[in-house]
């Protein structure tokens, strides 16, 4: 029986190296691929990212989020069952026991002046919601769907809730008027990485920061756990970030990094968290 994943879509796309533009069609996908969705290793800068992605469109109807948010714990089920069953059990079990901080709370108190704050992929507005009164919130949400359910959570806050691509809802939001940008498990679906970094970088306001939080595909887990890793979620994920890469492609977009130390890039933790800054104008 074919999935929805195995179909041919129209909006399928086929890209380059979204760090350096290297085309790598000849190049064999890498043994984490899944059904017809290709990772490349990219010859060149050795960057690794999802070589046929969906199209924007295809997102926002077929491979909307909140459709296809479980589509990794069925193939868990599937293909590893005694995983995925240890993991159902336990992970509830550790949040319980272990209170995690908010991270995203405290680096933002840390590194953002008052005013507005965007947050890139905001779905339902929790984490603008939860935000102290000197923020603003905007949200940018390319399901429908969801940014109207942001709309009504914020209604009391201000702000706005762009329906649209992280792309177009930065290039709508004029220069340099951002405290704070948050992209926060965003990065890595975003089909064209260096150009919203980039647009980010414009948006925000000189002395503004971004906090972005990605998966690492440096980790020991990865490598341990090959298929089995949490990061490795087709077709949202599009793009695999190791700490060189990111730093590389952030400060190409004229970014500086004031945070992303060895515990924001802990080798045992699938993810890594970096805050980073628009300078100041110089005097």
């Amino acid at each position: 029986m074919t999935t929805s994943q195995e179909a041919a879509s129209p909006d399928v796309l086929a890209r380059n190296c979204p760090k350096c533009g290297t085309d790598n069609l000849a190049a064999a996908a890498l043994k984490y691929s899944w059904q017809n969705w290709k990772l490349k290793g990219c010859a060149v800068c050795g960057f690794v990212y999802l070589e046929n992605p969906p199209g924007y469109e295809a997102l926002v109807s077929e491979f909307a989020w909140e459709r296809n948010h479980g589509d990794r714990g069925k193939r868990m089920r599937e293909e590893y069952p005694l995983s995925y069953y240890f993991s159902r059990y336990w992970t509830p079990i550790r949040r319980r026991v272990i209170r995690k901080p908010n991270k995203t709370a405290s680096r933002i108190a840390a590194s953002f002046p008052p005013g507005p704050v965007v947050d890139i992929g905001c779905g339902t507005g929790d984490q603008l919601a939860q935000l102290p009164a000197a923020y603003e919130p905007y949200g940018v949400e390319i399901s429908e769907e969801l940014a109207h359910r942001a709309r009504e959570r914020l209604a009391d806050r201000g702000g706005k809730v762009f329906a649209m691509s992280a792309i177009d809802g930065l290039a709508a939001i004029p220069e340099g008027t951002v405290s704070g940008i948050i992209m926060r498990s965003f990065l890595e679906h975003e089909q064209q990485p260096g150009k919203l970094l980039g647009l980010a970088w414009r948006t925000l306001r000189p002395g503004g920061a971004a906090i972005i939080k990605v998966p690492n595909y440096a980790c020991v887990n990865r490598r341990v756990l090959g298929n089995r890793w949490c990061g490795f979620r087709f077709p949202g994920h599009v793009n695999y970030f190791t700490p060189r890469s990111l730093r590389e492609m952030v400060e190409a977009a004229g970014f500086q990094v004031d945070r992303f130390g060895l515990f924001d890039r802990f080798y045992l933790s699938d993810n890594m968290w970096m805050v980073v800054s628009k300078p100041n104008a110089a005097p």
